[in-house]
């Protein structure tokens, strides 16, 4: 009997064990995050998001940091508040739209001669720059149509591009512009902002970082090209112009305006300096417009 009695417990104190350690396995193969949202990060540099039937990917071509001596008009409490490192998270981002089965990217970043792997991007969604039908550009800096061309020919080649006339007109003496116009020829349409670019893509002029500086939107998700250099600073302070800024005076109406346009309309901001992921999709600022 007490040979039974003791057997029994044995059992016991075996089940008992078994089952801490089960539990304790179902609780390490717990997912550390919530349920996933509805914009997913799916790959390395690659974000993909898709709010009311806008797909679209952010794609990062250089992950990189703003300096705080870029702000030099900002004050130095400002500094220490926003960017007590001294510096603030940003990327070079672009960005690729899928519309009825098509892609159209925006900007297109760096250029592999340069340091971008935005191409390298593409590869990893197993889409060729041969399939890009069209490319959309925010404005003539060489971290946005740095990759346009390489070796004298067309990275995209069966691409349509798109460009502000006022911004190539204000770029016709710079080299990559030149090259872009050059190698693209038929293919390289001018437009006036406020027009609307294959079917519904809204263009929306966007002046002070250059003189044709563009933002697109479609749907309810706003690209804004380089509207935002250092986020953590410049959406409190959207009176603090980076020095890339062409004419500061306009770039701050133009940022306000546009905030305030954002904030009216509930859009998903995509920015190409905005750090990974790209996106910010509930906007919100403390600051006066």
């Amino acid at each position: 009997m007490k040979k039974y009695c003791y057997l029994l417990c044995v059992i016991a104190l075996l089940c008992i064990a078994c089952q801490s350690k089960q539990d304790k396995s179902a609780k390490d193969a717990e997912p550390a995050t919530p349920a996933v949202q509805q914009e997913t990060v799916i790959l390395d540099g690659v974000y993909h998001f898709d709010f009311n039937g806008v797909e679209m990917w952010t794609l990062q071509d250089m992950q990189k940091k703003m300096s705080a001596d870029l702000f030099k008009g900002a004050k130095k409490a400002d500094i220490a508040a926003f960017m007590p490192t001294g510096e603030a998270d940003a990327a070079i981002n672009t960005f690729l739209l899928k519309r009825n089965g098509k892609y159209i990217l925006f900007d297109s970043g760096l250029g592999l001669d340069n340091g971008g792997v935005m191409l390298d991007k593409l590869t990893l969604l197993n889409i060729r720059p041969e399939e890009i039908s069209a490319v959309c550009i925010t404005h003539c800096h060489p971290d946005h149509i740095g990759g346009m061309v390489s070796q004298g020919q067309p990275v995209f080649p069966n691409a349509e591009v798109y460009c502000a006339a006022k911004e190539l007109e204000a770029f016709k003496n710079d080299a990559k512009t030149k090259e872009m116009v050059k190698v693209y020829d038929s293919r390289l349409h001018r437009f006036t902002a406020g027009e609307k670019l294959l079917g519904d893509i809204q263009t929306i002029d966007a002046p002070g970082h250059t003189p044709g500086h563009t933002m697109y939107q479609i749907g309810n998700v706003l690209i804004i090209g380089d509207l935002i250099h250092a986020a953590a600073l410049q959406i409190s302070h959207p009176e603090y112009c980076a020095k890339y800024d062409a004419n500061k005076v306009l770039a701050v109406k133009t940022r306000k305006d546009t905030y305030r346009y954002i904030i009216d309309n509930k859009l998903v901001v995509a920015g190409m300096h905005l750090p990974f992921s790209g996106v910010i999709e509930h906007f919100e600022t403390t600051a006066e417009l």
